[in-house]
């Protein structure tokens, strides 16, 4: 049988069949690499379509202007995140201690940051792109909710005395600061962040 081919819709943008799909999935992927390489302003159609290995209309086809790009990039970049964060997550089991939950955070962002350093400074690059650009704003704000959502589930129980969402967000922004330190000097490894995760998780988190 042969591929299945893309279709207009009466809005004039592309329908999303199983070849186009796979196509615009590409141009994203493409994307996110053109984002950790030379940041936002690197992100136009002609570099991405280039990195992608598709003519110049493709991307054209798929995304309207710039500004959609950019957008869809953004999502494209947190539902593949969403994804990975929730198995870990979805797979927790036992007792939440300090302990494990630093083993858990650990291995939902650092190990990836070692291993790929060039996707999370992608990510930085993408919330640089949101203090300056509205159009991609609420996508910024929708990752760190999901970001904030699922630390809140790996912690232990936290101090009474400081507000749950607190402690959450410093917990998330300090995974934040450590993960770009690392892309940035190149030298923390996978122990060295997980060694100073948690002397915060063991001062906002009440031991079981």
């Amino acid at each position: 049988m042969g591929e299945t081919h893309t279709s207009t819709t009466r809005g004039g943008r592309p329908s999303r069949t199983l070849t186009g799909e796979r196509k615009r999935e590409q141009i994203l992927d493409a994307s996110v690499q053109v984002f950790g390489t030379g940041g936002a302003a690197a992100v136009t159609h002609r570099a991405v379509a280039k990195v992608a290995r598709v003519p110049l209309g493709s991307t054209t086809y798929y995304f309207t202007d710039r500004n959609d790009l950019l957008l869809q990039t953004m999502a494209h970049a947190r539902s593949a995140e969403a994804i990975r964060l929730a198995a870990i997550v979805e797979a927790l089991d036992g007792e939440l201690t300090v302990d494990r939950s630093v083993e858990v955070l650990t291995e939902m962002f650092f190990d990836k940051t070692v291993a790929d350093p060039l996707y999370d400074l992608a990510l930085f690059e993408m919330f640089m792109e949101a203090t300056r650009n509205v159009t991609v704003r609420d996508e910024a704000r929708e990752w760190s909710t999901m970001i904030g959502f699922l630390v809140d589930r790996v912690l232990p129980a936290s101090d009474p005395t400081v507000p749950r969402a607190t402690v959450v967000q410093i917990v998330a922004c300090l995974v934040d600061g450590l993960m770009l330190e690392a892309v940035s000097n190149g030298e923390l490894t996978v122990a060295d962040l997980a060694e100073r995760l948690k002397i915060v998780v063991e001062r906002l988190c009440v031991q079981p």
